[in-house]
């Protein structure tokens, strides 16, 4: 699997097979078939590992929603240190046995529940951290290295288009929206979604007014 993930990562998922894994280990193909049927299965076993490799830091931050900051910012920047896995999470689904994923969801779970989400709550609040992470990571890996010429280009190119197409808006404010640093950072996103969470306090709150309504026939 090793010598898969290296060869999806240096010539791209494409150009990936079986048979190019096994000549490259010396072996035949049909000794990969006694362990994977298919390269689809092949590519889920790739990911699998990749992502059980990746060993997510603990924070020792006081605020619980520092702590699922610093576990999601860590994850991204594992993850942006293997584009090969990037890719095989844009195309496929986690495999629900992976390890890795049990391993990053734990470590936020456990920070959520300091918080005083728990159940249900929980397991959406994680999936809204995770896609909100991953879809930062997309957005962000194509444009990392674009220079303040780059971003000048983009919003002259936007703004002709949009003073082209009547988008007054979009025109007056092509420069803010091509510019990497209005867009903000990914601490910043996660912290607009937790502060955006209920606190404990709140959330019983909530809980004992729903059972008044019910007790009292509302």
């Amino acid at each position: 699997m090793s010598t898969a993930l290296r060869q999806a990562g240096e010539r791209g998922l494409e150009a990936l097979s079986i048979r190019s894994v096994a000549t490259e280990l010396g072996i035949s193909p049909m000794t990969i078939y006694k362990f994977v049927a298919s390269k689809d299965e092949l590519i889920d076993a790739m990911l699998v590992l990749a992502l059980n490799r990746m060993e997510i830091p603990y924070s020792n931050a006081p605020d619980w929603q520092q702590r699922v900051i610093d576990v999601m910012v860590a994850w991204r920047e594992l993850l942006l240190d293997h584009p090969s896995v990037v890719q095989l999470l844009v195309e496929r689904r986690v495999p629900a046995h992976s390890e890795g994923l049990g391993r990053l969801a734990e470590h936020v779970l456990a920070n959520l529940e300091d918080g005083g989400l728990t159940g249900r709550a929980a397991a959406q609040t994680f999936w809204q951290l995770f896609s909100l992470t991953f879809g930062h990571i997309v957005f962000e890996r194509p444009r990392r290295n674009i220079d303040e010429e780059a971003q000048r280009e983009a919003a002259q190119a936007m703004a002709a288009t949009a003073q082209a197409r009547g988008f007054a808006r979009v025109a007056n404010l092509a420069e803010d929206l091509t510019n990497l640093a209005v867009r903000g950072t990914l601490e910043t996103s996660l912290r607009v979604l937790l502060d955006g969470l209920p606190s404990r306090g709140e959330s019983q709150s909530v809980s004992q007014n729903a059972a008044a309504r019910v007790q009292f026939g509302e």
